[in-house]
């Protein structure tokens, strides 16, 4: 795939209605979800720290 395919107007024009339709069909989340979704992603980075702590632990441990 060149550049040439990626901007030709038939495809922009595609990836145009592609993009409408996800506005949409897409909406604001009310409060509750809202703070399920921060909770859960706090939780996300929460856990990728701690893996990453434990492996510079290790790391510490068996490198000094």
């Amino acid at each position: 795939m060149n550049i040439k395919d990626i901007l030709s107007p038939a495809k922009i024009k595609e990836r145009l209605i592609t993009y409408r339709r996800v506005i949409a069909v897409s909406r604001k989340p009310d409060k509750e979800e809202f703070i399920s979704s921060i909770k859960i992603t706090g939780l996300g980075i929460l856990l990728i720290g701690v893996v990453g702590f434990i492996i510079y632990l290790i790391y510490n441990l068996i490198v000094p």
